[in-house]
């Protein structure tokens, strides 16, 4: 998509109100016939769709001159995507989806603080209060893990083995056992709360020479899930085995439709072999 060839008209807003006094500021300077000093608008395309990032007042502006068309740039800079998506649903929720549409939302300063400025500091806190982490498995987070897995028999009661002291001794000493420098085991916390975890493991075989990797279990709580959890876990899993040079996770795929839908959207997979369980006896 060419930034040259877009127009005011095809930018999507990222923000619903308009003030009234910076509009009056800019309209002082701004000359329809000379926008040599006009600063481009930053633009970052967000689901396919071209996002104004910053310059709304610019844009409406230029608008209410009659303009149909300003500088544009696309924006490099990293931005904290969770609150411009929050921003951006807001603006479709309240039907600004162009920004011809925020001609009827100028408003006066102390009520632009308090209508947007307000509303992003509320907003960005929540976003805060959300944001899903990702740290490494710990011994000193074993007790946060205990919670994990004894909020998660709560809410399903299937998982096959008890949070018992033989479990808690086992997983203690698993962080003092050579035997475990292979292992790799990830913690997704929100609110200072472990809501998820995925655990695998580095495979090196002489078969050839290679070092592949084995998704040993990912799971998040059935309260928290389809809200990017797993997703964030898995892409961390997938960053820290590339750091090492491990070009292939191989993972055996539960057999319920939940855990099947989400490895069949997993990007780069294919289904290639069959599964076996053998048990040492």
């Amino acid at each position: 998509m060419e930034i040259s060839a877009l127009k005011l008209k095809d930018l999507q807003p990222s923000q619903f109100y308009i003030s009234e006094k910076k509009l009056r500021d800019i309209e002082g300077w701004l000359d329809p016939a000379d926008l040599s000093c006009f600063e481009p608008i930053p633009v970052k395309l967000l689901d396919g769709r071209p996002v104004m990032t910053d310059g709304h007042t610019r844009a409406v502006a230029a608008l209410r001159a009659g303009l149909e068309a300003v500088p544009l740039v696309w924006d490099t800079d990293e931005l904290s995507w969770d609150m411009y998506r929050a921003c951006v649903a807001a603006c479709r929720e309240q039907a600004i989806t162009l920004p011809c549409q925020l001609l009827s939302r100028i408003i006066p300063e102390e009520e632009y603080r308090e209508k947007w400025d307000k509303w992003c500091d509320r907003m960005q806190a929540e976003i805060e209060r959300n944001r899903i982490v990702v740290k490494p498995y710990t011994e000193e987070a074993i007790p946060d893990v205990l919670a994990f897995e004894k909020e998660l028999r709560s809410e399903e009661d299937f998982w096959g083995w008890e949070i018992d002291a033989a479990y808690i001794n086992r997983v203690t000493d698993s962080f003092r056992d050579k035997r475990f420098s292979n292992s790799i085991s990830l913690l997704a916390y929100q609110n200072e709360r472990v809501i998820g975890r995925i655990d695998a493991v580095l495979i090196p075989s002489h078969f050839d020479g290679s070092i592949k990797a084995y998704l040993d279990w990912i799971c998040v709580l059935k309260s928290c899930r389809h809200k990017g959890a797993a997703q964030k876990l898995l892409s961390t899993l997938r960053e820290n085995l590339k750091a090492q040079q491990v070009d292939t996770l191989i993972a055996l795929t539960a057999s319920n439709e939940e855990a099947q839908r989400f490895y069949q959207a997993v990007p780069d997979s294919v289904m290639r072999d069959i599964g076996i369980w053998i048990d040492i006896k």
